[in-house]
């Protein structure tokens, strides 16, 4: 089983990623601007209130996240990112 999970993340011209550590339920940012570095570190640190699709094609709920209980909740939380901070998550561009 994969321990680690990363994406890719940039805000303008600033390019990293987030990792979270499957086993620890840590997150972290590698991000050189550290002011934008520390923006997405508060964020993924927050519990936030995202409406999710349910069963079917018109079925959303509001549902509580904290990004960093699991993987599901991450991705979620990254979801909302870019509107929410202006921080693009770069779903196709690998992280080795």
């Amino acid at each position: 089983m994969q321990q680690s999970y990363k994406v890719a993340i940039h805000h303008g011209n600033d390019y990293g990623f987030v990792e979270y550590d499957q086993e620890s339920k840590k997150v972290k940012v590698v991000l050189d601007n550290a002011a934008i570095r520390q923006v997405v570190e508060t964020y993924l640190a927050s519990e936030h209130v995202i409406r999710l699709a349910g069963e079917g094609l018109m079925d959303f709920k509001d549902v509580t996240v904290r990004p960093a209980e699991s993987i599901d909740n991450l991705q979620a939380a990254l979801t909302r990112m870019w509107e929410k901070i202006g921080v693009y998550v770069d779903w196709s561009h690998p992280v080795a």
